[in-house]
């Protein structure tokens, strides 16, 4: 039911954590997948896709009734803020998933049709999108370590610390019930799962949706270096000759129309994925600079902190810096690829004097100089990812948010320090 294998004859490999997206619910469904007697299993595949949205939505609404009452204890409020505003942000990213399941499938397929690379063929551009995708594996490492962390040490603070007898036990994050969560131990291992799998959904879905972006742009900068390599070897076949033909002429301006025409399709294709991310990418952006910000506030002024929490927090900040980082660097590297290519056009000796001399003066040659300048012109526009046309996904972007962070954490630890007098 998930095989694009059913509507494309590419066979490629998607990074291995988008498996969890399956398992979230937020993989796309193929058209013919409902056609072959698997309407059952698309109904509760459905069911619980949202399911997983209605259990990380009532896990939030818990976390912010405790934000709710403790807004004047700055340190709890920033505690609660760095896993609230993470469940609000992957919230979004698992509604944005399920609401946009024919968009998401069209993307892939373009993917597939456009721009993947056989591995069997240009192995060194293969071997370099493979290695721009560990720093993906990393990213994920880290967020791993952070959930399991979240998971795993409240029952540690449980059985060494408070005992199994204290009235209120400890959860995953901070929260506050409508009704007695401790009244029996069945009730409260219940709520700990089920809180605990909404806190796996929202880590999952946020490393593998990033993985996923991540291999459509390192893919499609691998479309770009086999573009200059075409640009570059447009000229070789004149050069092995002594004059160049009416048809030949004509040939050769074909081969550049395949090169106009392949650079569309790349455009094209990082233009819809440009429309499909960019709400995401901005809700990313805008709660990052806070989630380093409260993090590091955290890290900073916690005192008596438990030796557990302290390198949760450790974790959660590095995690959060290289998510933020690994995006605006794969945007960086888009826009890059893109402009270079316009070096490579007027680099390709289109008016070196030895191979003009080949060419008789014909309205085709003129139109091949014309139809490379105007190449020129266009490729001189960066192709780049935005967000909601709000920021650009950059390196710029990046130390932008980061200096954000620090105006918060100033500001935060001020107030903090005028509490305390």
């Amino acid at each position: 039911m998930f095989n694009l294998q059913q509507n494309a004859d590419i066979n490629f490999r998607l990074p291995v954590q988008c498996v969890w997206l399956k398992m979230n619910g937020s993989w796309p469904f193929w058209p013919s997948s409902r056609k072959n007697n698997n309407s059952t299993s698309y109904f509760i595949y459905t069911a619980w896709a949202w399911y997983v949205i209605a259990s990380v939505g009532i896990t939030i609404f818990f976390q912010t009734a405790y934000l709710v009452t403790h807004l004047s204890d700055i340190i709890m409020t920033t505690e609660n803020c760095c896993t609230t505003f993470m469940g609000a942000l992957n919230f979004v990213r698992l509604l944005h998933l399920r609401l946009n399941q024919r968009k998401f499938r069209k993307l892939i397929e373009q993917f597939a049709r456009d721009i993947w690379i056989p591995e069997n063929t240009h192995t060194s551009i293969n071997a370099e999108c493979h290695k721009r995708m560990f720093t993906f594996s990393i990213m994920t490492g880290l967020l791993s370590c952070l959930i399991c962390m979240y998971c795993a040490l409240p029952l540690v603070e449980l059985f060494f610390r408070t005992g199994v007898d204290a009235v209120e036990k400890p959860f995953p994050y901070k929260m506050l019930f409508p009704f007695d969560a401790y009244s029996s131990w069945m009730r409260y291992v219940l709520i700990y799962m089920f809180t605990s799998y909404a806190g796996i959904c929202v880590v999952t879905t946020l490393f593998a949706e990033d993985s996923l972006f991540g291999f459509f742009i390192t893919y499609t900068c691998g479309q770009f270096r086999l573009l200059h390599e075409r640009v570059d070897n447009v000229w070789t076949a004149a050069k092995e000759r002594s004059e160049i033909t009416a048809n030949e002429q004509h040939l050769q301006l074909q081969r550049l129309h395949k090169i106009v025409q392949q650079h569309n399709k790349i455009i094209r294709f990082a233009k819809s994925m440009e429309d499909f991310f960019n709400p995401i990418l901005l809700v990313n952006l805008m709660i990052s600079s806070l989630l380093i910000c409260m993090v590091g506030f955290q890290i900073i002024t916690g005192k008596n902190m438990f030796i557990g929490d302290y390198v949760k927090f450790i974790v959660y900040i590095s995690s959060a810096i290289s998510q933020l980082y690994v995006l605006c660097e794969n945007g960086d590297a888009l826009i890059r690829h893109s402009t270079t290519t316009a070096w490579h056009l007027y680099g390709c000796k289109w008016e070196d004097p030895s191979i003009s001399s080949l060419y008789s003066y014909t309205a085709m040659s003129q139109q091949f100089r014309s139809d490379l300048q105007f190449m020129i012109l266009c490729s001189q526009r960066p192709v780049r990812i935005t967000a909601f046309k709000f920021s650009t996904l950059s390196l710029q972007s990046f130390t932008a948010i980061l200096s954000t962070s620090m105006s918060y954490f100033t500001l935060l630890r001020s107030l903090y320090y005028e509490d305390q007098l």
